[in-house]
């Protein structure tokens, strides 16, 4: 009898999309508030300092108040597909957030203090209308997974060279004319999409010294330097879309 309770609550979790934070389920350390038509935060939420996963997708909230602050052990928090105007700068005191996933917003900016959750290895913010990045986003040196599709960015901050464990970049449908020196440091870079990412983006020589770099995808106005054709030749495949 148990055992059939305990696959019924499984497919209970998979169809509210919550199968790959089930251990969090299982620990009673995860909330799922996604599609609850809320416009803001729930305050009992705030009061549970035990979270360790939040799932608010798919609402109509507009803002992450300072009382996140509070949520002291949070590790992934989910709050896509809602009105997402401000981030508080109270996020810095999440010293646990490994992921943020902030997409389909209307966000134009992110704080300083994002910068400051160190043990951040995904941020997710493609379909938003952010124009500039924090220019200490090179302390995010735990960062892997790095989204930021169908922006306003036109340029990149020098210190993301400094993102050291960044090995997914997705630009596509930016405004960019130009790409940092500084991302030739970025060594663990093995796939980099740059579709539609700015007009005549020009890619610098110091892209060569990508030496784990695996896929390329750009657009026909995108120039490469004349290295990276000769290394497409080896170990890397660059995709023109």
């Amino acid at each position: 009898m148990k055992f059939f309770f305990l696959i019924g609550f499984a497919l209970m979790l998979a169809s509210c999309g919550a199968v790959k934070d089930y251990k969090y389920y299982k620990q009673g350390q995860a909330l799922n508030l996604s599609k609850k038509g809320l416009e803001e935060i729930p305050d009992y939420v705030f009061k549970d300092t035990s979270l360790r996963v939040l799932k608010l997708y798919g609402n109509s909230i507009d803002s992450i108040p300072d009382v996140i602050g509070q949520l002291v052990n949070l590790e992934k928090l989910y709050i896509g597909k809602n009105d997402l105007i401000f981030i508080s700068d109270s996020i810095r005191k999440l010293p646990k957030l490994r992921f943020l996933s902030a997409q389909y917003n209307k966000l134009e900016y992110l704080p300083d203090a994002i910068t400051e959750c160190t043990e951040l290895e995904e941020l997710i913010l493609n379909q938003n209308r952010i124009l500039v990045l924090p220019d200490s986003i090179g302390r995010l040196k735990k960062l892997e997974n790095l989204q930021l599709n169908f922006n306003r960015l036109d340029s990149l901050p020098e210190s993301i060279g400094d993102c050291e464990e960044l090995s997914y970049l997705s630009l596509n449908r930016n405004f960019l004319t130009r790409l940092p020196e500084s991302m030739g440091k970025l060594k663990r870079l093995r796939d980099f999409k740059l579709v539609n990412a700015g007009p005549l983006l020009d890619v610098p020589e110091s892209f060569c010294d990508l030496r784990n770099l695996e896929v390329l995808e750009v657009d026909p106005t995108v120039a490469l330097p004349p290295c990276l054709l000769v290394l497409q030749t080896t170990r890397l495949r660059i995709l023109v879309h």
